[in-house]
């Protein structure tokens, strides 16, 4: 190794425990990483409620985005959504209602919740959000 790639490396290494503190103990995990057993899948799937009525229980997680296609253009919109976790699984919705009425309550990650679609006025979904307790 030249004094180049040494100081290329050197300066990898500086970066990375800099982006990183915890690097050495992060180093040494993945040493045992074929020992680990997947314990939940962040890829998250859609959950649609298509009749009023319908509900769905869940863990509210937060928020993301996702990328939906534009029906008239075409083109990449990034779509926020709301994440939950139900019965050990990712899901997410991207509702307008219900991201609004979550804001608007304020509810935070790790709230409980049963959603309910309750009605449908022009062309947009009306949730009902309850906590559970």
């Amino acid at each position: 190794m030249n004094n180049q790639e040494l100081a290329t490396s050197t300066t990898e290494v500086a970066v990375a425990q800099n982006e990183m503190p915890n690097l050495a103990e992060l180093m040494k995990a993945s040493n045992n990483l074929e020992k680990l057993k997947p314990t939940l899948t962040l890829t998250a799937e859609y959950i649609e409620l298509s009749k009023p009525s319908e509900s769905f229980k869940g863990i509210f997680i937060g928020f993301s985005t996702m990328n939906v296609s534009d029906k008239n253009t075409g083109e990449l919109k990034a779509l926020k959504c709301a994440r939950f976790l139900i019965n050990g699984k990712m899901y997410i919705n991207g509702g307008s209602v219900m991201i609004s009425e979550l804001e608007r309550a304020n509810v935070a990650a790790g709230t409980p919740l049963q959603v309910t679609y309750t009605k449908k006025v022009d062309n947009t979904k009306i949730y009902e959000l309850a906590l559970l307790g």
